[in-house]
């Protein structure tokens, strides 16, 4: 088949993607995805064929009045041109807004359209979307509730195979960031641009505990790293503090083996990586993100007893160091929060929407391109 992939911007739309792509290429079929010039996907190396289309005046930052509908409409114009060229015949969408116009141009060629939700809420643009799919994947069981169609199915969300290095031993995955091999080690992470609020309580709470008593692998975002390691330096952090900018997705993969707990921000990506990978997570919503998903996705998790929730307004040295000393001198504690993890997260994701695909596929029957 020839199938077109839709959704970037962020890396929580775009890795999901990509994955599936790769899947779908390896069982033979042909792909192309098409994303915005704009989006993370122009600044990292795709490795699968892509289009990606102008869409600036869809930014929250850039939008106006006019400038929403003049860009749906010229990026669906072209996007329709190089479905035409590329004989679509099923098109895979990861949501977000990059979504809208690709999706726009195909849905007049009356075929088959899957999504994908990644969030507990769904989106704005799978929900205007969710009404002309052919299946709706999620992977919180709470979106299934939320679009209220027997068409959505939990499959869970395609993570990079690399995030997930069980055969690691952990002490040699503490080798490879110069961690105590024995100590308790908390893993921070902020998001691939990081999160300022949050590296400055990690660095307060480094301060407010007695030295030695846990040991620290913080990835504050590229943006953020020269500021946080010379706080850390002009504070005279101890030995088991270690800021790191940023890693790839096998450099993660050593991290999650590394680490004990892991202190994090509630975007869907980031919360199904801490869970296949079992860690019992701390998770700080931000505030801000679009309809609150950050806070509905904690919440899940909280509910079934695999994080805790802390709001960013309560958000103190005191308040993450308690939660991080329980889970330390509790070891039964961290060890139902890990079973609690692995058994919302769903291993084999990528492989059920290739094969949902390939189902939806079998049943569309051939098209003229118009």
């Amino acid at each position: 088949m020839n199938i077109a992939i839709a959704g970037g911007v962020t890396g929580g739309h775009l890795f999901p993607a990509l994955t599936v792509a790769q899947a779908l290429q390896a069982r033979g079929h042909s792909v192309l995805y098409l994303g915005a010039r704009h989006g993370i996907e122009a600044r990292v190396e795709l490795p699968i064929p892509h289009t990606l289309l102008e869409m600036s005046g869809l930014r929250s930052t850039r939008r106006t009045p006019w400038s929403v509908p003049l860009t749906i409409w010229r990026a669906s114009r072209e996007a329709r041109r190089i479905l035409d060229q590329f004989g679509t015949e099923l098109l895979f969408t990861t949501g977000g807004y990059a979504s809208i116009p690709i999706a726009m141009a195909y849905l007049k060629r009356d075929r088959g359209l899957i999504l994908l939700e990644p969030d507990a809420l769904p989106g704005k643009a799978n929900r205007w979307l969710a009404k002309r799919a052919a299946r709706i994947c999620v992977n919180f069981e709470e979106a299934i509730t939320a679009f209220g169609s027997e068409r959505a199915v939990r499959t869970g969300l395609p993570l990079r195979p690399e995030v997930q290095q069980p055969e690691l031993e952990q002490g040699r995955a503490r080798d490879e960031f110069g961690l105590k091999r024995d100590k308790f080690t908390v893993l921070v992470v902020g998001g691939s641009q990081g999160a300022a609020a949050l590296n400055e309580a990690v660095l307060n709470t480094v301060q407010y505990l007695p030295s030695g008593e846990l040991q620290w692998l913080h990835l504050t975002g590229e943006a953020h790293y020269e500021t946080v390691r010379a706080t850390a330096e002009r504070m005279g952090l101890n030995g088991n503090y270690h800021p790191r900018p940023f890693l790839n997705a096998q450099q993660m993969g050593v991290a999650y083996r590394a680490a004990d707990v892991v202190v994090g921000r509630g975007g869907a990506s980031s919360l199904t990586e801490f869970a296949l990978n079992g860690l019992p997570m701390i998770v700080i919503p931000y505030p801000h993100a679009a309809g609150g998903h950050q806070r509905y996705n904690c919440q899940a998790l909280a509910k079934r007893g695999a994080a805790f929730l802390l709001e960013q307004a309560e958000l103190s040295p005191q308040t993450l160091a308690e939660q991080l000393l329980s889970l330390r001198d509790c070891p039964e504690l961290c060890a139902r929060m890990q079973d609690a993890a692995r058994q919302w997260a769903i291993p084999d994701a990528t492989e059920r929407i290739v094969q949902l695909l390939e189902e939806v596929g079998g049943c569309i029957r051939p098209q003229a391109s118009v």
